[in-house]
Formats: structure tokens, sequence, C-alpha cells
């Protein structure tokens, strides 16, 4: 970070990808000749894609999708030709992790689903989907395989589904809501939560609790600490920017 007088900037540095933000354009380009000066830096203009997400603006909204990602996630697991589907997990059932018979090899299902982790990103709605398959990544079985599968389905049928942003109100606001003894095996309860800066959706969760809550009174205050917790993380942070 850097402040001086009415001139702002942001530097974002992850490994060797860095963006540069600034109500100063002069002073972006100023510092990026700089860096050039000093380092075999290259300038890629205007943000298009980072770490596999997509940025395009339009009038005064941001928009930032993984459809790029997600369509060569399904090509690499032969689900590009799949049936799309409605929605990521069924409601019918909760997953088991003694459900179906073991996979003779746990890697392909590991390699989905740490895949489908790095899609949460811009992609709040397959977070809970995502957390219960994560939960069995120990010991996966076909009926594990099959559930992960039905979120590539839903992706495909998704593609173009990401985060809005657009400038207004800086009032953060949070959201939190969870299940009771949502867990088959070990009657824990799932926490989720959103944050939203204005109307933009800036940070979200979907969590195990690490305790069994005695009633659905006692699941809805660790998910509302949870919340929380959050909150306050991310009100400190913009205090500090």
């Amino acid at each position: 970070m850097f402040h001086h007088q009415s001139i702002h900037v942001f530097v974002l540095i992850y490994v060797d990808d860095i963006l540069v933000y600034s109500n100063s354009s002069s002073t972006v380009l100023g510092l990026i000749h700089y860096l050039q000066h000093n380092f075999p830096v290259k300038d890629l203009g205007p943000l298009p894609y980072f770490l596999g997400i997509q940025a395009s603006r339009q009038l005064h909204a941001l928009y930032l999708t993984q459809s790029k990602y997600v369509t060569n996630l399904l090509r690499r697991t032969h689900m590009d030709g799949a049936k799309p589907t409605s929605t990521p997990c069924s409601t019918a059932r909760k997953l088991s992790r003694f459900d179906g018979d073991p996979l003779s090899d746990p890697s392909e299902y590991r390699h989905i689903v740490g895949a489908l982790q790095y899609c949460t990103l811009t992609r709040p709605d397959i977070a809970y989907s995502v957390n219960q398959l994560f939960q069995l990544l120990h010991s996966p079985t076909t009926i594990h395989m099959v559930a992960a599968k039905r979120v590539l389905r839903y992706l495909k049928g998704t593609l173009d589904f990401g985060l809005h942003y657009t400038s207004g109100s800086l009032q953060l606001n949070g959201y939190c809501d969870s299940d009771w003894a949502g867990s088959p095996d070990d009657r824990k309860s799932t926490t989720g939560y959103g944050i939203y800066l204005g109307s933009c959706l800036i940070s979200w969760a979907a969590k195990k609790q690490s305790v069994v809550a005695k009633s659905s009174t006692e699941a809805e205050y660790l998910s509302m600490a949870l919340a929380f917790a959050e909150m306050y993380w991310i009100r400190m942070l913009f205090k500090e920017l």
C-alpha cells in the first residue's frame, strides 16, 4: 500500500503475478516503469485474466467469472459432453462416508474436488456442495463420485455465472444460517454465511461446525459467531486499507 495526499496505490502480489490498482493512472505507469527498470517485468495492460479468474468491465460494473477454467476442468474430467443439471446437489439425502463402494483409485475424485474448491472463488452457489464433498476425501466411494460429477454437470449449465460488482454503499452486512445435526455420520451442523459490502458479495463460506449443537438455537448462535468473526476481520482490513 502507498498513500500520499490524494493518491492511493495498492499492489497485490501472488508469486510472480502482480496486480496494481490506483486512483492515478500516471502513478501506475510510473510504478510499472520503475519495476521494469529494475526487474524483468512485463506489463499486460488492463486486467483481463488473473489466476484462472476472468475480469470484464461494462460501464460501472465489474464481472468476475471462471468460465474458461470450468470449461478446461470439464474437458479434463471428460464431462464436457454430460447433460447439465439444475442444482449442484440432491436435497433428498445427505452424503455419508458409508455410502457406496470404495473407489479403486481415489486420486480422480480428489483431483475433481480440489478443482471444484478453486471454483468457489467466484461461485458461492456451489460452496455447500463442495464442502460436503471435501469431508469425504479420505475414503471416497462410488456414491461420492456421482455427487462430485453432479456439481460438474451443474457448472456445465451455468458457465457464465459469477460475481457482479458495482459502486455504491460501503455498509457492511452479513447473513448466516445453519442446519441442525445435518451430518448423518457425526450429527454436527453446517454453517453458511455471506458478507456483503453494499449490494456486493465479498466473502462467503460453508463450514461444518466443530462441536455437536444441542439444539437448533445453539447451531444458529455458532453460525452467527463464525459470521461475526469474518465481518470483524473484514472491518479491520478495511480500516488498515
